[in-house]
Order: C-alpha cells, then sequence, then structure tokens
C-alpha cells in the first residue's frame, strides 16, 4: 500500500490532482442558464444531502447556510465557473439548491418612484 506522499495522484502542496472533467463526468455545460456569474444560489429549505455526494458538493451545499452568488462559490472552492455550474446544475437537480426567480419587471419601481426617493434623499 502506498503512502499518500508515494502516490502520483497526491501533491503534499496542492493535495489530491484531479482533473476537472473527473469533477463534472466530463460534461462542460448545465442545462440550464440559472447559474450566471452575480446569480444567488440557496439551498432548498427540507432537503437533506445524500451521503454520495461528492467532497464538492458537500462544499456547496455546506456553504449555503445563507445565499451566496456562483462567483462566489467558485471563488471559495478555487475552481473554473464553468465546473461550479455543471456542479450546482447537479445539485439543481438532486433538488438541493435553487436560484429564486429575480423580481417581474412589473414589480420594479418606476421612475417616478425613483425620482421621488432621489428627491426625499437629497432633502436629507
Amino acid at each position: 500500500m502506498t503512502t499518500a506522499a508515494e502516490d502520483v495522484w497526491y501533491d503534499a502542496e496542492a493535495g489530491p490532482l484531479v482533473r476537472l472533467y473527473a469533477l463534472t463526468g466530463g460534461r462542460t455545460e448545465t442545462q440550464a442558464s440559472d447559474f450566471t456569474l452575480g446569480a444567488i444560489v440557496q439551498r432548498v429549505p427540507g432537503r437533506t444531502p445524500d451521503d454520495d455526494l461528492s467532497r464538492e458538493q458537500k462544499t456547496i451545499v455546506g456553504l449555503l447556510h445563507k445565499p451566496v452568488s456562483v462567483s462566489e462559490i467558485a471563488a471559495r472552492l478555487h475552481l473554473p465557473l464553468g465546473t461550479v455550474r455543471v456542479i450546482l446544475g447537479d445539485l439543481r437537480d438532486a433538488g438541493l439548491v435553487a436560484v429564486p426567480k429575480s423580481r417581474d419587471a412589473a414589480e420594479a419601481p418606476t421612475m417616478q418612484q425613483l425620482q421621488r426617493l432621489l428627491s426625499g434623499l437629497n432633502a436629507l
């Protein structure tokens, strides 16, 4: 049996050497465009992760004790955005994460409301 130091798939400084395509099963795209750079991802309440999640998937689920952006997830995991998007797609398909729908344009403030707000702030 080889030790971690003798293993060719382990680097003492970098840790395990796993190619990115191994993390995603060779996939480079996710089915939905929900996971844009600034999209906010949140954990689906009441869903418990399975024991068969990868280390990266478990880390992402652990990060989502509060909503986090896709770019923040990629930065924390030190992984490229494309890889994180594929992993998030898998977690979404498993029902563990979701991207809340953005507000409809009808709910957005009108220009008149914004001007009144600006006037009020200037009056302070």
